[in-house]
């Protein structure tokens, strides 16, 4: 690949004493002030090979001290002649799709402060930790992105986010991408050698470079079969019962009992709405007066996977665990709860450093699964556990140990499907992940919804990031587009149900439906066999 010159600042403060020093490295590789470079023990790495280029940046202070700010800046990538840039949003959640060059990233800036705290708008984006420029051709995203040219591509991206979450932004004018680093929240000490920046560059087709760029920083997918069939959440939303799941049941059963499914499995998953959020071993005594266990029974006597729904890191405020354990939960630096999302009656963050936190975490998933009996867990919400950074760790830090912790807490062969989660984070760590928002019953909610975050409700933005995050599928984890509708209760067309219905059987590999597919009309299940028919025909890995 042609070279892509860069250039490097790192900012640092003494541990012992105040004001800020920066040293930089230009083009050429020669790092200025000498003197401050010395002192920081600052090398920069390089190596090479067919298609790519990989730079790190390593300190060895000699002296005790506090990195503030990492970046490289990637000169000459002629960001005004590509065809269109794509970068990766922060959430499974965030809008990622193609855009021109001269394109926007839509902030929270023109929402009223009181709305934003209000419905807690900015939990789920980077809304709180990355400068939302707003400018045209200053658009950003997290992790990794590209610039396509015809059907080739340049792409760049961090090879470490678990040491800290990477932004990059572009600038299309200066024809340059800087790729900012989120340092570290702990004194480095002197002598001690630190990796502060690792990243790539890439070329060739999308297919050829994401590949490469997931080799190159060690992420292996972890194995697991294509899923089709049935999740509660677009039905019922929360107003679920015994009765009902088990009506829900016995109709995907007569759908996909008996029938051969080649490479996938089939799925019953229940989702939000038998607990309060926090409470999982408590399910609702009236709806439930047998427990979640015999959902999971049911479901493998008839051959399926059970599946359930948890948000580990959350409690509502409303839980009994919220007011039994309130020293559970996360405070920010003034010691103020973390207000983690405006669903329910209001959640918070749960301090997924705190020791009881993490017994907690492994007692409940623990329960859902070995007692049980569940094997996929709908794992949502998940940013919930590093909105803040503490105990020494950053948000990158912070979200690969909650992210881990949650491996620890269940037996072996359990499957994941993670959704509301710093999307490069999951790479490599879960058999199946969400890749978009959430749909709705319509195409694109009530005009005065369009205008809030990037993460909003919306089938239209869900389909786009069906269609901008296909690349994922299969090299990092199995795309989970969310689910598609055929019932006539919804207010979306005939060609849009179709297009949703063809994306997710021909881009992802997670095929379900919330609706009673006991009720569909002969057409209407002639259009499901013949998607199912596509996703089952696929070549499958």
């Amino acid at each position: 690949m042609r070279a892509v010159p860069t250039s490097w600042s790192i900012r640092y403060r003494l541990a012992e004493g105040a004001g800020e020093r920066q040293v930089r490295v230009d083009a050429n590789g020669i790092a200025t002030p000498a003197a401050q470079a010395r002192e920081l023990g600052l090398q920069v790495l390089r190596r090479e090979g067919e298609g790519f280029c990989t730079k790190r940046a390593v300190v060895c202070p000699a002296s005790d001290l506090v990195v503030t700010s990492i970046s490289v800046t990637l000169l000459q990538v002629d960001v005004l002649g590509a065809d269109a840039i794509f970068l990766s949003g922060y959430n499974s959640w965030t809008d990622s799709v193609e855009r021109h060059p001269l394109a926007r990233t839509r902030g929270l800036r023109h929402i009223p402060t009181a709305l934003v705290n209000r419905w807690v708008l900015d939990n789920s984006g980077d809304y709180r930790f990355v400068e939302q420029s707003g400018l045209p051709g200053n658009q950003h995203g997290v992790g990794y992105g590209y610039l396509r040219y015809g059907n080739q591509v340049l792409l760049a991206g961090s090879l470490d986010e678990d040491s800290g979450f990477t932004v990059v932004r572009e600038s299309a004018r200066g024809n340059a991408l800087k790729l900012e680093k989120e340092p570290p929240e702990r004194v480095v000490r002197a002598g001690e050698e630190l990796q502060v920046i690792s990243f790539a560059v890439t070329d060739g087709t999308l297919e050829e470079a994401f590949r490469r760029y997931a080799s190159l920083a060690h992420i292996v997918r972890r194995p697991a079969p294509p899923l089709v069939g049935y999740s509660s959440w677009y039905r019922h939303y929360g107003n679920i019962d015994h009765q009902k799941l088990s009506a829900d049941l016995e109709a995907t059963y007569q759908v996909y009992g008996g029938r051969d499914l080649g490479a996938a499995r089939a799925v019953f998953q229940v989702d939000d709405g038998y607990a309060l959020v926090g409470d999982w071993t408590s399910p609702d005594p009236q709806r439930f007066h047998q427990g979640m266990a015999p959902f999971a029974e049911r479901s493998r006597k008839l051959g399926l996977v059970p599946g359930i729904w948890l948000a580990p890191f959350l409690v509502e405020k409303e839980s009994k665990v919220a007011a039994r354990h309130p020293d559970w939960l996360l405070r920010d630096d003034e010691g103020n709860l973390v207000s983690a999302a405006g669903n329910w009656s209001g959640a918070w963050a749960l301090d997924t450093r705190n020791a009881a936190v993490r017994e907690h975490i492994r007692s409940f998933m623990g329960t859902v699964t070995r007692d049980w009996g569940y094997q996929l867990l709908k794992l949502d919400f998940l940013f919930g556990a590093c909105l803040h950074p503490h105990d020494g760790m950053n948000r990158g830090q912070l979200m690969a140990d909650a992210l881990d912790l949650m491996r620890e807490s269940v037996p072996q062969g359990t499957w994941f499907d993670l959704c509301g989660v710093p999307l490069a984070s999951a790479f490599g760590r879960t058999e199946y992940c969400r890749i978009g928002c959430d749909v709705g019953l319509d195409w694109d909610d009530v005009p005065y919804m369009r205008v809030l975050h990037r993460e909003r409700v919306s089938t239209k933005r869900s389909l786009a990031n069906t269609h901008g995050r296909a690349h994922l599928d299969a090299v990092v984890f199995r795309n989970d587009p969310d689910v598609f509708f055929l019932r006539d209760d919804v207010r979306l067309t005939a060609d849009q149900k179709a297009s949703l219905l063809q994306a997710d059987a021909t881009l992802g590999s997670m095929l379900l439906t919330s609706d009673d597919m006991a009720a569909w009309n002969e057409s209407q299940r002639a259009q499901f066999e013949a998607a199912l028919a596509t996703f089952l025909g696929r070549k499958w890995d």
